[in-house]
């Protein structure tokens, strides 16, 4: 039986679970002004929280269920009790910065 590997994704998740680290996601853009100070489409930035227990972007954020070995899964509530449940891929992510 063959082991799959991590692929170097480990580094990402250890910086995480720290906590008070901003990243983005590919693919996921919102409405904002831009480095370039123009507003357009630019990544969106998700924030983990102090202790790493949640991630937050602008007005939402998730509760993290599980840091897996290749994402990490997020819960929420709706105001009428339904449940969400998400997925971020560590390859997906780019750390912006990480506060220590």
């Amino acid at each position: 039986m063959r082991l799959k590997t991590n692929k170097g994704y480990m580094n990402i998740k250890k910086q995480l679970q720290k906590g008070n680290v901003k990243f983005t996601v590919k693919g996921i853009t919102t409405y904002c002004k831009g480095d370039d100070g123009k507003y357009g489409m630019n990544p969106k930035i998700f924030k983990v929280s102090q202790k790493g227990g949640s991630i937050h972007a602008e007005f939402d954020g998730m509760n993290v269920t599980k840091w897996g070995p290749t994402c990490v899964t997020l819960y929420t509530f709706d105001m009428l009790g339904k449940k969400s449940v998400g997925k971020i891929n560590y390859k997906e992510i780019k750390i912006i910065n990480q506060n220590k």
